[in-house]
């Protein structure tokens, strides 16, 4: 298409049902280097020949179902740039709750924190806590059983320049982490959640995110029970802790019934609801 400026290319995307105006906007700035706050503001810059092209090409993709963060390498999040790969999940909205708990039990304790993100994938959890709040770190630690979703970790840590105090731990979940008698005064974990028979699942999930990030067994409680039975091995309960848990939103009363057998009085625990009014976070504090 000869002289297509921003408009008649945001118009064009925004005819495919698959994509809103912000991942739309997103496209643009992609392919312009324009930053996302000005794409609004040059919608009468022409495009080339070749920016046309791959703004078709981006739009089919979408069209078929691929998700736009594994199309253009990397997912917004908490106003980080977190790349992201087949071999990672997709840094979802509702999971940036996780990082406001923890900000607020940060802002609360007067040493330094120690963090662990286990499951981390691309890191994004454990990359925004350290980022918001780096007078406060002593260290953040990275722990997936993924050789190449720790890539992209890293890739993340570099980026953000947090290589000198940050670890990057491969671990078939807490196994390695226990080996090395680290403790941690802050749990984050958004693990594998989702049942094997869950016939819910979307669709497009399914097809292209990493199945190793998203299915556990024992009804996708495996790994809260796992960490559950372990916090003392990990967490350094002798000063206050906080760990937080993205569970699906049908786990809570299972959740709960296990928290009581399994901890009784010796740890307090609440559930908060996410940005869609479904519980989603579990939250233990001493």
């Amino acid at each position: 298409m000869n002289n297509a400026n921003i408009k008649i290319a945001l118009d064009f995307l925004l005819e495919n049902s698959k994509i809103g105006k912000s991942d739309a906007i997103e496209i643009i700035s992609f392919i312009t280097k324009i930053e996302y706050s000005e794409v609004l503001f040059s919608q009468e810059k022409v495009l080339n020949k070749k920016q046309f092209k791959k703004i078709i090409k981006i739009s089919k993709k979408l069209a078929k179902g691929k998700p736009l963060a594994y199309i253009l390498g990397y997912k917004i999040f908490r106003t980080h740039k977190i790349l992201v790969n087949k071999n990672t999940l997709i840094p979802r909205m509702e999971t940036e709750l996780i990082v406001d708990y923890v900000n607020e039990f940060i802002n609360s304790q007067n040493e330094k924190i120690s963090v662990l993100d286990l499951c981390c994938g691309s890191g994004c959890i454990g990359i925004s806590i350290a980022i918001e709040n780096k007078d406060k770190m002593e260290n953040v630690t990275f722990s997936d059983i993924s050789k190449k979703a720790l890539n992209i970790t890293s890739k993340n840590i570099e980026n953000n320049n947090l290589v000198n105090w940050t670890k990057v731990v491969k671990s078939d979940f807490l196994n390695s982490i226990i080996k090395q008698q680290n403790k941690f005064n802050i749990l984050v974990c958004n693990p594998p959640y989702i049942d094997f028979n869950d016939v819910d699942v979307d669709k497009m999930t399914k097809k292209y995110e990493p199945k190793l990030a998203l299915f556990a067994k024992d009804n996708g409680l495996f790994f809260y029970k796992e960490a559950i039975k372990n916090i003392d091995k990990f967490m350094d309960i002798t000063k206050n802790i906080l760990i937080v848990f993205e569970i699906g939103w049908k786990q809570e009363k299972e959740l709960d019934v296990f928290l009581k057998q399994e901890l009784g009085l010796k740890y307090k625990w609440k559930f908060e609801k996410d940005y869609f009014n479904n519980l989603r976070y579990l939250i233990l504090t001493k």
